[in-house]
């Protein structure tokens, strides 16, 4: 989230930088952008086959 943020000056303090952050995620929420998913369940379950327990049926 940081680096998307594009901060034109430098951040003098921890509050400026909370109130910089809270801003972008407002700005971001108000969007209501949706989740562009790249990864298909049956793509998930292919590619990380060793993460899933396997049973037999």
């Amino acid at each position: 989230m940081l680096f998307n943020m594009r901060l034109t000056q430098r951040i003098p303090d921890k509050d400026h930088l909370r109130r910089e952050v809270e801003t972008n995620i407002n700005t971001r929420n108000a969007k209501a952008t949706s989740v562009n998913w790249r990864f298909t369940s049956q793509d998930d379950r292919r590619k990380l086959a060793r993460l899933y327990p396997r049973f037999s049926t």
